[in-house]
């Protein structure tokens, strides 16, 4: 660690921020400033394939198609694109989601009931997939499924509940942004419709570089409103009377990006690759498992077994009263 990463002395919050790789700051400056110090406006080729490779890499990690990847500045903004491009039932327009997903989804999500939307909490232990199946009626149009839960750690059946959605019509996305660089993901095992993550935590890579995944039979029913020059089939064309979606996951991209972050993401998933997630995963469950030893019961919060966790560690300590 000490040896690729800047490490702060007993650093406990790779769950919230990942150390910064040595190899960042050289890498940034040669991929995005070197290009715009020696080309000025002219480096927008050189910056659109920081782009295309942080798809590419992106897509590689989770075990699909970088053409389905579509780069986003934070989760909130790219489960608002989804929401807001996909076709609305009047009939079958329940979201479901949990009191313990992340905050941000609850603040993103409240807002479609500005669209005809309704918000469905699920109740009972959302770590049984037949919880899920339970609520899953006919009413139900969206699914958002967190794979780690950010405050327990505790893995969701994913697969089981996509599966289960699957069969009932009902749109599944997935939120790996706890689990994503820690826990290996491979997207095609769950037949999700969307997965949103990012690189600030496991991964990292830093704010501003994140990520969605959007199944490549349900980009053609998508239509965001949130769009921009680079969400059009060709960018360049520069015709103000014709917009045309771009025919891969592109279309939820948006307005002119910022390179810099995915630069910055890029580089720290190639050294992340050299070990990884796998073997990344199995040495921090050791670690995990040697911590859990000594706890008992009464404050651990995450569970005993490996396989049901993810890549942190929740423990709450009672209050002693003087």
């Amino acid at each position: 660690m000490h040896k690729h990463y800047h490490v702060p002395k007993t650093y406990f919050l790779t769950h919230s921020v990942g150390c910064l790789p040595k190899q960042t700051s050289s890498d940034v400056a040669n991929s995005f400033l070197g290009p715009w110090q020696a080309l000025g406006g002219n480096a927008w080729p050189d910056w659109l394939g920081i782009i295309d490779d942080f798809r590419a890499s992106t897509g590689a990690i989770l075990g699909v198609d970088g053409d389905t990847i579509c780069p986003q500045i934070n989760v909130s903004s790219a489960l608002t694109k989804i929401i807001y491009g996909l076709p609305i039932n009047p009939k079958r327009n329940v979201i479901l989601l949990s009191e313990q997903d992340f905050p941000t989804i609850g603040f993103a999500l409240k807002q479609a009931e500005r669209a005809g939307y309704q918000l469905k909490f699920i109740t009972g232990d959302i770590t049984d997939a037949q919880v899920w199946a339970d609520a899953m009626d006919n009413t139900v149009a969206v699914a958002h499924i967190t794979h780690a839960l950010s405050n327990t750690s505790h893995l969701l059946p994913v697969a089981d509940i996509c599966k289960t959605a699957k069969a009932s019509g009902i749109i599944t996305i997935v939120d790996i942004a706890q689990s994503v660089g820690i826990v290996p993901i491979h997207i095609p095992d769950w037949q999700a419709d969307f997965v949103i993550g990012t690189s600030v935590k496991f991964m990292c890579g830093g704010p501003g570089a994140c990520f969605m995944y959007a199944a490549p039979d349900i980009i053609p029913n998508c239509r965001p409103v949130d769009v921009g020059w680079f969400s059009h089939e060709n960018p360049f064309e520069m015709d103000i009377h014709d917009f045309r979606y771009a025919d891969d996951a592109m279309r939820f991209f948006g307005g002119t990006p910022s390179p810099a972050p995915f630069a910055a993401a890029l580089s720290a998933q190639k050294l992340l690759n050299k070990p990884g997630i796998a073997a990344a995963h199995a040495h921090v469950q050791v670690i995990l498992d040697k911590l859990i030893t000594g706890l008992d019961d009464k404050v651990l919060v995450s569970p005993r077994s490996a396989t049901k966790r993810g890549g942190t560690l929740v423990i709450a300590p009672k209050t002693v009263s003087n």
